[in-house]
């Protein structure tokens, strides 16, 4: 006794018709044999399985594919944002070294002579435009001898709300030799501006070299 011969045909991913030792059948209510029947279920059965996982395994490919481009698109914007954190970090550290050196530079070459407050300049300044906030702001005028025995009288850039000083006050001046105008009096406050840049460029630009160290050991390694 032969096999019989089993076929499915499909359209569009649709069985269309059956056929059982070349008896064409278009649907499986018309098989008569439901040996025959539950064959051609097992067939359309097993296709279904294999359409199934075959898109799976499309799918699969294709979430793999997706997932590292995005991988290595990350890792991109990860070394363009260290790139970008290393470049302040080391304009930051840059600024701080140039201006330390500066300070330190003004501070060793300035001379000292006793000096006296003769006036107050207040002005006023705004501190909220928009709202026509203003504060007066005193600003000392003293006069000195520089080292050349001449006589000066300037004006301090360093203001406060409230007058430091009085006319009258004896200070002690720290001022350049070349440009005796440009002079301070001498006090803790005075002197810790003169670190106020170098200080805050030092801090940013650590901080950013910091952030960058920690970055770069949290990135997984590079194959």
């Amino acid at each position: 006794m032969s096999k019989k011969k089993y076929s499915v045909n499909w359209e569009n991913d649709e069985p269309v018709s059956f056929e059982v030792d070349e008896v064409l059948y278009e649907n499986l209510d018309q098989v008569p044999d439901e040996a025959d029947r539950e064959k051609l279920a097992a067939m359309m059965d097993a296709s279904f399985d294999q359409e199934f996982e075959k898109e799976f395994k499309d799918f699969d490919k294709e979430f793999d594919k997706n997932f590292e481009a995005h991988e290595k698109s990350s890792v991109n914007v990860e070394k363009l944002i260290l790139g970008i954190f290393s470049g302040i970090a080391a304009l930051m550290l840059l600024i701080a070294g140039i201006s330390s050196v500066s300070a330190v530079r003004k501070l060793s070459g300035e001379a000292s002579a006793p000096g006296r407050v003769v006036d107050m300049v207040v002005q006023r300044e705004y501190i909220n435009e928009q709202d026509r906030i203003v504060r007066d702001y005193y600003y000392p005028v003293v006069e000195f001898v520089s080292s050349d025995g001449r006589r000066h009288s300037a004006q301090m850039t360093e203001g406060s709300q409230s007058p430091s000083y009085e006319v009258g006050d004896e200070v002690t001046v720290q001022y350049d030799p070349d440009h005796p105008l440009d002079a301070r009096i001498k006090s803790p406050g005075s002197d810790a501006l003169m670190w106020i840049l170098p200080g805050i460029t030092g801090i940013l630009g650590l901080a950013f070299l910091g952030a960058v160290i920690v970055v770069r050991k949290l990135m997984p390694p590079e194959e």
